[in-house]
This record gives structure tokens, C-alpha cells and sequence, in this order.
């Protein structure tokens, strides 16, 4: 954002909301770790600081793909929800700035504003986000499904020998409980 600004003379602009987004991303981060609420204030810093890639690049198209990156991004919390969020972010951004734009109030989502080709826009981050949906489920699934049947494998490999008593250990995915079936 700093060297956007630099080059596009809005250093003090891409200062500030920088300053302003380490702050927020900062305390988010310290207070609640991990929680949802910290990770949806998380995806919004990553989905404002794009919006503010955008706004000092006044609405070039490459800075677009930043929208592309921070959904993909997103999958690294294998959490649905948040991918959701990201996108409905960049939506009211780029609604909200492409009308701003067209009322030359010195905003900027395109080079010139363009409601049809924000619905463009929006189609590709649809079709994106569906999938990502999907994946995100997907991998959270076999993530838990991977830690569970880890927590088996360690209560019968114990110390002192093998021990095929995994009745205390708690399953929720079927990988998980067709071993604990079979151990029973």
C-alpha cells in the first residue's frame, strides 16, 4: 500500500489506512486468537487493505486480482463462513465505490465507473467463492477427520504395549469411527 501510494502520490492516504489496518489486524489478532471473531476481523483487514491497493492504484485492473488472492487466502481457515465474508466484503466495497466513483466523489473501484462491469466482477467472484465453499468444506472434513484418527492411533500405542480399549476416545468422522468400530 505504502509503495502504491509513493507512485501514485496518495502517500499520506496509504499511510494512514495502513497504520490504521496494523492496528486493528494487531489487537484482533492479541485479544482472540484463533476465534472467529478474530479471524473475520482478520479477513476483513486482508479484504480492506486490497480495497485500499485499488482505491491508490485509482481502480487499475490488476490490482483486481488481489480480491482473487485474498479469497484463495482465506481457505487456510478451512472455515466456509469466512470465505462468504470475504466475498460479501468486496462486494459492498466495489458497489460502494463504483457509485461513489459515478458521483465524482474522488473514489475509485474501476478506472471509470461501471455498475455492468461490477456485476462482472461479481460473477467471477461468485463462481470462485462456490468453489472455494466446497474445497473449504472438503478440507476441514479430512483435517478433522486426519486429527481424530491421529488421537486413536496414539491411545493404542501406549508406553507399555498396545491397548485396543479406544472407548474413552471421542469420534465424530467416519474414518474415525470405522477404526474405533474395528478396535472395539
Amino acid at each position: 500500500a505504502v509503495a502504491l501510494g509513493f507512485n501514485f502520490v496518495e502517500s499520506g492516504l496509504a499511510w494512514g489506512v495502513s497504520a490504521v489496518l496494523m492496528v486493528v489486524a494487531v489487537i484482533a489478532y492479541a485479544s482472540a486468537a484463533g476465534a472467529l471473531a478474530s479471524r473475520l476481523v482478520l479477513a476483513f483487514v486482508q479484504s480492506a487493505f486490497v480495497a485500499l491497493h485499488i482505491q491508490l492504484a485509482q481502480g487499475q485492473t490488476e490490482l483486481h486480482f488481489g480480491v482473487f488472492v485474498t479469497l484463495a487466502l482465506l481457505l487456510v481457515y478451512l472455515d466456509w463462513k469466512l470465505i462468504i465474508f470475504g466475498a460479501a466484503a468486496f462486494a459492498v466495497h466495489h458497489i460502494a465505490f463504483d457509485r461513489l466513483q459515478a458521483a465524482g466523489l474522488g473514489f475509485f473501484c474501476l478506472t471509470e465507473a461501471n455498475f455492468g462491469l461490477i456485476v462482472v466482477h461479481a460473477v467471477y467472484v461468485v463462481v470462485q467463492s462456490a468453489v472455494e465453499v466446497v474445497l473449504a468444506i472438503n478440507m476441514n472434513r479430512a483435517a478433522r477427520q486426519g486429527d481424530e484418527l491421529g488421537v486413536l492411533v496414539s491411545s493404542v500405542n501406549r508406553a507399555d504395549g498396545i491397548s485396543l480399549d479406544v472407548r474413552g476416545v471421542v469420534t465424530e468422522t467416519e474414518g474415525a469411527n470405522a477404526l474405533k468400530a474395528t478396535l472395539s
